[in-house]
């Protein structure tokens, strides 16, 4: 039995930023990680998540830029590169209310925005032409994250700062107890004084006593190789998303350029998920991709999988286990978390540490579903 005064239960984008927060706040912390560190298999991997203040709640937007110098900060501690600052295109037909939404909630959170009409884009980036009668917003304080590079440097600067940190180890039995748990696990057992769960996709395996509402889904996104890169990188292209279909993409990255969309696949178990490529999603993808980029060609490269975790509200869940003090929990991040990974991650170590936290939480709480 090994004795922890802290412990973090899953290592990927919000475990990560936990265990680095909980050592540079100088505690004694471990984490755990079910697979390998890094691994392809939750939420948190791949070269690119989208970095926005476009929402049409200005708490998002809030927490978003409370975020983006947390993230600076890690890059400039690590000597990593995974922040980028090429903004967010956000277009639509008139009409749309979810974008009317987003605009009023921009509006009220004085955050800058540019809007612009078919003509503004295709004069502003070359490369884009949007349909005719669409409107547009962008955004010049957002991005994209590279996820891999982030949660790399989160443990790194975790272990500098005396984590330990324990990998392809899965946990089979958590005891709540008034003053800590026990947790079982595959290589030895740990008493904890203070435990975080940040289970992602596997948290309602993990907190089945709760019965929180979370739907896992499977989601697809796509890799294609343009024939000119020219006027795609993002020095010259935004993050770009049409509001009437949920199809979105990014600047050439990694392998070529990303697209994807949005809206929720089917439910799944995250241990039983088809990664099986869906080659009719590529092709409606390419062919909106084509559209877009009407000067360019673009062949197939590759196919993943990832999953959304969420809850009925896709309000994030974060905060303490209803009925035991010293757990903490993330959970649900409703496929729009990454990009609050470092901020989560330092929440709940405030959590941890102090009880309370800094930042305006109280909409996340566990047991408003109960």
């Amino acid at each position: 039995m090994q004795d922890v005064d802290h412990l973090v239960l899953g290592l990927g984008g919000m475990g990560s930023a936990t265990l680095y927060h909980l050592a540079r706040m100088g505690k004694q912390v471990v984490g755990i990680e079910q697979f390998e560190l890094g691994h392809a298999l939750g939420s948190s991997h791949g070269r690119s998540r989208a970095f926005r203040t476009f929402y049409d709640d200005p708490l998002y937007t809030e927490l978003a830029e409370a975020a983006l110098p947390l993230w600076q900060d890690l890059e400039a501690r690590s000597g990593e590169s995974f922040v980028h600052i090429c903004g967010w295109l956000a277009y639509t037909s008139a009409g749309n209310k979810s974008f009317e939404r987003n605009l009023k909630a921009l509006k009220e959170s004085g955050t800058s925005f540019d809007l612009l009409t078919p003509q503004d884009v295709a004069a502003r980036f070359p490369a884009l032409r949007i349909p005719e009668k669409s409107i547009a917003c962008f955004t010049p304080r957002a991005g994209f994250l590279d996820p891999a590079r982030a949660v790399t440097a989160h443990l790194a600067e975790a272990r500098k700062q005396g984590a330990v940190i324990h990998e392809q180890v899965r946990v089979e039995q958590i005891e709540f107890g008034r003053d800590g748990c026990k947790l079982r696990t595959s290589q030895g057992d740990f008493r904890v004084g203070r435990l975080v769960i940040t289970a992602g996709p596997w948290s309602g395996e993990v907190l089945r006593e709760l019965s929180l509402p979370l739907r896992v889904t499977r989601q697809q996104k796509f890799y294609f190789e343009p024939d000119d890169s020219n006027s795609l990188r993002p020095e010259d292209l935004p993050v770009y998303m049409n509001y009437d279909t949920g199809n979105y993409g990014f600047p050439v990255h990694g392998p070529g350029i990303k697209v994807a969309d949005d809206t929720h696949g089917e439910t799944t178990h995250p241990d039983r998920i088809d990664r099986t490529t869906d080659l009719g999603q590529a092709e409606s993808l390419r062919n909106w991709l084509a559209c877009l980029m009407p000067g360019n060609a673009f062949t197939f490269l590759s196919g993943a999988t990832c999953m959304y975790t969420l809850t009925p509200d896709e309000d994030f869940l974060i905060g303490p286990h209803p009925n035991h003090p010293t757990v903490f929990i993330s959970a649900g991040f409703s496929g729009h978390g990454f990009k609050f990974a470092t901020l989560v991650g330092l929440t709940l170590a405030q959590l941890a540490t102090d009880g309370s936290t800094t930042y305006p939480i109280e909409r996340f709480r566990l047991d408003r579903f109960s």
